[in-house]
């Protein structure tokens, strides 16, 4: 009797605290507040006794986040056929039918003046290599490991913040210089939606579509050779950008100045360069949905060196370097010479993608690079500057073709490519929603042709002349959700032309064939 009477008082006691902390009229929250509706009344309550409750407007579903505004307007928790769902709580961005949107796992205050997006990118490989003329190692190794952040302050401004520490060392060095280095890392103001965004910071360079998807999201393994090798080597550059979309995703427009010496640098020649990209989707207001996401468009890239960083080596999918910018002239004590950027750098590309009633797809890329150069002997002066020996020119085309299909479930399972708009909460319009599983397979060809001319023949350069390779990749995706990844991706390379390396390439390896098994998580 006694824990009887106790648990009573302690009953009646919680009650009247409850009673004393009830929200009056000044203090209620706001109209949009976010309320989970597992802690949320979900009808509503009448004024008086003998006010009866307005009939149920909608079914809540479970851990839905609801506005007061629909508890006001009344819902019900219990299964309803004839109710339909409640509608989501806007996007903390503006409301945009153009908006990104996302079931990303976020964290959120409750007045919604902070929305925060913490995420994490695992990706594990296998690599296997024959028929390769002194091949790395075979076996496994992490190939990204990201944690990252984003969000947004208010409903104008966003921002990501990531780190890898699986990122491989940079080119010419077997070692790591630093446990992590920056991934994406940049701001974003937003107050127009999706129609004007100003991006500042380092990020996926506005050059080919290719190179403006997300690691999370390719169809292979790593971007094809026409983004990868010639036309960004670099992926990320440091900069500012103005992009966004017209209309339902008909026009998306980006355009910036940037070091134009990729990530991780400080402007190394206080030269700035101009990058830009178009793409239009010509039928996208036609009643033929299957096809409205057919795009067509071109990209440019402008700019100039000044004792400039060296030229980035070239590497096959599975890590294979077949370009290195750095060779050995001399008996006895060698010397130790490299191509660095000097001097002016033009290119642009072209790009088709006709994805079909979203299981079927064809994308096309192009790629031309007019890059000048210069021979320096290694190491650099006390000074910091190179002792030059001779100039070069570099002259490349690169292009590839993708086949796409969805043997199970659809394209829907990840993101519209080539726009990285900022994510916001919200479904996404769709005919349907996305499915759980997805099985994709892909087909890819790729040419690169490189054509270097010095006016140092006695320098010795290995890569003068002409290079070339052709390159078909088969990959077998499955998708659980967005988030999980399994791909066992085949790649056979054939390597030709009249350079010094291309030469003893094709004379001991006529065939390199690689095969690559990932596995990844992506939050």
């Amino acid at each position: 009797m006694r824990r009887l009477l106790v648990l009573l008082g302690l009953t009646l006691g919680m009650d009247n605290r409850a009673a004393a902390q009830a929200p009056t009229e000044h203090d209620a929250p706001e109209p949009d507040s976010p309320v989970a509706a597992s802690d949320a009344e979900v009808s509503r309550p009448s004024s008086t006794a003998d006010e009866e409750q307005d009939a149920p407007s909608c079914v809540v579903q479970p851990g839905q986040l609801l506005s007061r505004r629909h508890l006001d307007a009344g819902a019900s928790r219990a299964a309803r056929a004839d109710l339909p769902v409640c509608p989501a709580l806007p996007a903390t961005a503006a409301e945009d039918d153009d908006a990104a949107t996302s079931d990303r796992p976020f964290l959120r205050t409750r007045n919604g003046n902070f929305l925060l997006f913490p995420a994490a990118l695992l990706q594990v490989d296998s690599v296997y290599y024959r028929g390769a003329y002194a091949p790395p190692k075979n076996g496994a190794f992490v190939r990204r490991a990201r944690l990252e952040l984003a969000g947004w302050v208010g409903t104008s401004v966003y921002f990501a913040v990531g780190g890898d520490f699986g990122a491989p060392p940079p080119a010419g060095s077997g070692e790591r210089t630093t446990a992590m280095v920056a991934s994406d890392v940049y701001l974003a103001l937003a107050p127009w939606g999706d129609r004007l965004i100003l991006q500042v910071g380092q990020f996926d360079a506005p050059f080919t579509l290719e190179n403006r998807i997300s690691d999370r999201h390719l169809a292979f393994t790593e971007r094809a050779l026409t983004a990868r090798a010639l036309g960004v080597p670099t992926n990320k550059e440091i900069g500012a950008m103005l992009h966004g979309v017209v209309g339902s995703r008909l026009l998306y427009y980006s355009v910036g100045a940037f070091n134009g010496d990729g990530p991780g640098f400080r402007n190394a020649d206080n030269k700035v360069d101009g990058i830009g990209r178009l793409s239009i989707a010509p039928l996208g207001s036609t009643p033929w949905r299957s096809v409205r996401g057919v795009t067509v468009g071109g990209s440019f890239w402008s700019g100039r060196r000044l004792n400039g960083l060296a030229l980035p080596a070239q590497s096959t999918q599975g890590g294979y370097k077949f370009f290195e910018p750095r060779w050995t002239i001399g008996r006895g004590t060698p010397t130790l010479l490299e191509l660095r950027q000097q001097g002016r750098i033009w290119s642009y590309a072209a790009e088709l993608d006709i994805p079909i009633a979203h299981r079927f797809g064809l994308r096309a890329e192009y790629v031309f690079k007019h890059q000048q150069l210069s021979e320096v002997e290694l190491p650099a002066l006390s000074s910091g500057a190179h002792t030059v020996l001779g100039n070069a020119v570099l002259d490349g085309l690169a292009a590839y073709g993708e086949l796409r299909w969805w043997i199970r479930g659809n394209d829907r399972i990840l993101p519209a490519p080539g726009l990285q708009l900022p994510t916001r909460l919200g479904a996404a319009a769709a005919d349907e929603p996305p499915p759980v599983h997805g099985l994709l397979l892909a087909v890819r060809g790729e040419y690169l042709k490189e054509d270097l001319v010095s006016d140092q023949p006695l320098l010795a350069n290995p890569n003068t002349a002409t290079g070339k390779l052709m390159s078909g990749s088969v990959a077998v995706s499955y998708w659980y959700l967005s988030g999980f990844r399994v791909t066992l991706n085949y790649v056979i390379n054939k390597f030709g032309g009249t350079t010094e390396n291309a030469k003893i390439l094709a004379a001991r390896m006529p065939f390199h064939h690689e095969l690559i098994l990932r596995f990844a998580l992506s939050l």
